[in-house]
């Protein structure tokens, strides 16, 4: 998506002497749930792999050298509205950086634009014009109201010209007068002027213009340099455009204002403006010396190293116009590789990887550049292997067993986690045993479920469900355990869990909720019958499309929901049930069964019918035997069969054809039924039952 803003805002963007660029979020995220990390997607791991947010790797480098966790606390930050289905499992770069960064507001105003910095400075410049005593009394009382007028017109050129009604006669109000010149061209985007006008300003009488001044040659620089990246609509082309000979120039005054004012006023923002003008100069091999740089020099935590961060990754590590992300320092050329190590998901047909990934010679080649850091070497060698070479063998001959340590850093983590998916690739006896072993040390936001998740799907793998769900499970994650209900349990696990009273409410209630949809659903009224009773009174009917793991179940409908409207009349769905128990074949009954599903928003819920991808939590075993029965089998089985009582036929017939109202798409679920059958099933309706009050609803097939 390209974003069109007018071009004094992106220049206004683009000139900020520093700040982070801003991710766009995913709108709603659904995670895979397997420890697969070779593939960019809307989550993340906590362990550092080639799919995560290049960000996110780089936090965790950061936050790994200095001994710590990737967490500053114990509390799991609050997910975002995208967020929810994460559980404790998974993260984005978000639930990172939340813990030091509050969220945006999305209800906020835009950043300022030009004439709001512009305003913005207005109480500087006041300060050094009253401060500087020898400018008269009438100039100062006329340059502060021009200057006001200035940021007006700024807003609104239609306003009169200013600066021509203003005569003065001392030399330091003139200086003051070729500032606000020189101001009023550089917010206008008249870079020239603005140039000149501050480069013959530098060595004003007034000390706050002459360092103004210098510094303001350099931004306008900047400006002419980045002019021609704008096109004619407000969009962004990229440095490719710019102006190299001005980024050079820009370049040249941030130097001499740093050498003029080391610890000048805007001795921070030209710092940052130099990586600005090596940006818009192309030279990304010394702007990534110079993050590596700024990089080990960061704080641990908080705002500046988040800011740091987003800077460094938009515009060197994930900045398309690099030719060469690696040429940072270690730092960077760790993150740079896990990038270009990224494949296809094979469990994700959306997914893709790096049109050409890394190659095992060039890593090979950047040895000595970690000769400081073997362990993070051999992991980056492990990554390629594993994702890459598809060589698990290779992956446990790099990285040793360490699976009983008191508590892991995110490195130390991360290759412990890549080595059980190698055993789990290999299908490795003592998989299960080392993920057992791993969770003593897990304790870090995000480490336990992560080896939670891996235990869980061996356990799975192996058919042995009833492990996660035994007293003293180490299996305690909320996420991981109900979709394993939803998706894998058969009917004898998922009543133990619905009555297993040392669980919280939450997944007795999932368990009970998915019992009795399948055992309705699936035709085993009898099994229903005796289950619906296990349900309490007061359960909500709300919320059935947004149930799945970690939500609430809206087990009250199968009590309290509706069963029958106006024209076709039918008992309580606990009596429906126990027709059908009696007799599975009992269409009344069969048609009421549809009705409850169609009164109750059932149509398309295939939460807990879809299975996960088979390398997915959830995908390796379905022990719940049997298929749903959809609406429109149930209507083409009234129709076909010639024992159908009249009325529930001409029932059967309307409810069939209403299934493809009003686009012509089945909504009932079944195999299609092509139009030419449903144009015969009207014409029936109209012939076999001209006065029934399904004839005279239905005008119209689809």
């Amino acid at each position: 998506m390209r974003f069109r803003l007018t071009k004094g805002a992106v220049m206004a963007g683009l000139l900020a002497s520093s700040g982070a660029a801003l991710a766009c979020a995913d709108v709603g995220c659904e995670p895979i749930w397997s420890l697969f990390g070779g593939s960019r997607a809307c989550h993340n791991h906590v362990v550092i792999a080639p799919g995560n947010d290049s960000r996110l790797n780089l936090l965790a480098l950061l936050r790994d050298s200095a001994g710590l966790g990737l967490a500053s606390g114990n509390t799991y930050p609050d997910p975002g509205f995208d967020e929810t289905g994460f559980g404790h499992t998974f993260l984005d770069w978000g639930m990172a950086s939340r813990q030091w960064v509050p969220a945006a507001d999305p209800l906020a105003d835009a950043p300022p634009g030009p004439c709001e910095r512009f305003g913005a400075a207005s109480p500087a410049f006041a300060a050094a014009l009253g401060a500087n005593r020898a400018v008269p009394e009438g100039e100062r009382s006329a340059l502060a109201a021009a200057r006001e007028k200035l940021v007006a017109r700024c807003a609104d050129n239609t306003l009169p010209k200013v600066l021509s009604a203003i005569t003065l006669t001392s030399a330091p109000g003139k200086a003051f007068f070729g500032y606000l010149a020189a101001s009023d061209a550089f917010y206008a985007a008249r870079w020239d002027e603005a140039r000149t006008g501050f480069a013959a300003l530098v060595a004003a009488p007034d000390p706050w213009v002459a360092e103004t001044a210098r510094y303001m040659v350099a931004r306008a620089e900047l400006g002419a340099a980045l002019a021609r990246s704008i096109d004619e609509y407000g969009f962004f082309d990229g440095v490719k455009s710019a102006d190299k000979a001005a980024a050079q120039r820009a370049k040249a005054a941030l130097a001499e204002y740093l050498k003029a004012y080391p610890a000048g006023r805007y001795a921070a923002s030209a710092r940052g403006l130099e990586r600005r003008a090596l940006w818009v100069s192309g030279e990304f091999p010394a702007l990534g010396q110079r993050y590596e740089a700024l990089l080990a020099e960061a704080p641990q935590d908080g705002a500046g190293l988040i800011d740091l961060i987003n800077e460094a990754d938009n515009k060197y590590l994930s900045n398309s116009e690099n030719p060469d992300p690696r040429g940072g320092g270690l730092l960077l050329l760790a993150a740079a590789d896990l990038m270009a190590m990224r494949v296809a998901n094979p469990d994700d047909t959306m997914s893709s990887g790096t049109e050409t990934p890394l190659d095992a010679a060039t890593l090979a080649s950047q040895q000595a550049s970690f000769l400081r850091a073997p362990e993070l070497y051999t992991f980056l060698q492990a990554n390629h292997a594993f994702y890459v070479a598809k060589d698990h063998a290779r992956v446990l001959q790099l990285i040793p067993d360490d699976a009983r340590r008191a508590s892991y850093t995110p490195l130390a983590f991360s290759r412990q986690v890549l080595r059980g998916q190698a055993l789990a690739a290999r299908g490795d006896p003592n998989e299960a045993g080392f993920w057992l072993q791993l969770l003593g040390g897990a304790k870090d936001l995000w480490q336990r479920p992560t080896v939670e998740l891996a235990l869980a799907m061996n356990w799975e793998r192996h058919g042995k469900l009833d492990q996660v769900f035994a007293p003293g499970s180490p299996i305690t994650d909320r996420m991981v355990r109900e979709i394993l209900l939803a998706h894998s349990a058969g009917p004898a696990l998922l009543r133990r869990a619905a009555l297993d009273a040392a669980r919280p409410r939450e997944e007795r209630e999932a368990a009970l909720f998915t019992l009795l949809y399948k055992q309705l659903s699936r035709g085993d009224y009898a099994g229903f019958a005796s289950t619906l009773p296990l349900a309490r009174g007061d359960a909500p009917v709300d919320g059935l499309w947004g149930f799945g793991p970690g939500a609430a179940a809206p087990l009250g409908l199968f009590a309290k929901g509706k069963t029958a409207q106006a024209g076709f009349a039918c008992v309580p769905l606990g009596a429906t049930v126990a027709a059908l128990a009696a007799n599975p074949k009992d269409t009344h009954a069969r048609l009421c069964l549809g009705d409850f599903w169609r009164l109750n928003g059932f149509d398309g819920f295939a939460v807990l019918d879809t299975a996960p991808a088979k390398g997915a939590l959830g995908g390796a075993a379905n022990d719940y035997p049997g298929t749903p029965l959809p609406r429109g089998t149930i209507y083409a089985a009234a129709i076909a069969d010639p024992r159908t009582a009249p009325g529930d036929r001409a029932y059967a017939l309307f409810r069939a054809i209403n299934c493809y109202a009003p686009a012509g798409f089945n909504g009932c679920g079944g195999a299609d039924v092509p139009l030419a059958q449903r144009k015969g099933w009207h014409e029936r309706l109209k012939r076999e039952f001209p006065r029934s009050p399904w004839t005279q609803k239905l005008k119209y097939y689809w």
